[in-house]
Order: C-alpha cells, then sequence, then structure tokens
C-alpha cells in the first residue's frame, strides 16, 4: 500500500481550514469588492437623489446615511426614502450573493468527513514513521552487541 505524500495531506488539511473559515464567517463570497474573505456580500441603495443612502450585509440592514437636505423632508416622506433605500440595498445585496452561488456552498457534513480522511492519513503516516523509528533503534541496539 502506497501512503499518501506529506504535501497532499498538508494541502487537504489547508483546504479544509480554509472551508471552515468561510463556514464561520458567514459564509460570504470573496471577490466582487466584498469585505475581507469570510464575510457576508454586502448590499447598497440609495433614494432621494442619493441623500439616503443604505448599506446590507448578511441579510440586514448595517447603515443608514441621511444627507442633511433630506432632513428637510416631510416625516412621512423620509420615512418612503428611507425604506426605498434599505430595500434596495437589501436587493443588492441578494443580488450579489445570488451571483456568488456560482461558487459551491460548503456542505458542514462533507467538511467533517474530509477532515476525518485527512485526521486518519496523519495518523497512517505517524505509524509508519514510528516503525521506522523503532526498527533503526533496534539495529542501533543490534549493533551495540
Amino acid at each position: 500500500m502506497t501512503e499518501p505524500s506529506p504535501e497532499s495531506a498538508e494541502a487537504r488539511l489547508a483546504g479544509a481550514r480554509d472551508r471552515l473559515r468561510s463556514l464561520r464567517g458567514g459564509g460570504g463570497r470573496p471577490g466582487q469588492g466584498d469585505p475581507p474573505s469570510g464575510a457576508p456580500a454586502g448590499g447598497a441603495g440609495t433614494a432621494d437623489e442619493e441623500r439616503v443612502r443604505a448599506t446590507a450585509a448578511g441579510g440586514r440592514l448595517t447603515g443608514l446615511v441621511l444627507d442633511p437636505r433630506a432632513m428637510r423632508s416631510a416625516p412621512e416622506e423620509l420615512g418612503r426614502h428611507i425604506a426605498a433605500a434599505a430595500n434596495a440595498a437589501l436587493d443588492d445585496m441578494r443580488a450579489l450573493t445570488q451571483a456568488g452561488d456560482a461558487e459551491p456552498v460548503v456542505d458542514p457534513a462533507a467538511l467533517v468527513q474530509s477532515l476525518r480522511e485527512v485526521q486518519e492519513q496523519g495518523l497512517r503516516q505517524l505509524a509508519v514513521i514510528n516503525q521506522s523509528i523503532g526498527e533503526a533503534l533496534a539495529k542501533a541496539h543490534a549493533s551495540k552487541r
């Protein structure tokens, strides 16, 4: 039986760690100007000639900026503009998330299985190393006699 190379085990372990990190971070999609790897995809929306700006990430509203000129609007009108900007940000976030769905979502069960395989491979390699050390020690003791 041929033992896998240590490099392939390290590469598989590194890949499994990366997948685990992406799960912990909310499953965000790298690229597209997103926040750092692992952060959720974000969206932005505006209303009232960009006097009302909203941002969203992870399915929630994360920011709202009102230009001082927007505060001059009637409360009902300002409320409509805020709702429009928030909805636009959430729609943008959903569109970015769906566009990133071409990348497969990490399956936690598959990740656990992959980590088990890497662990078992490491234990097999450790057993081979341990056996080799034992044989070397046995030869060293035999040569002293």
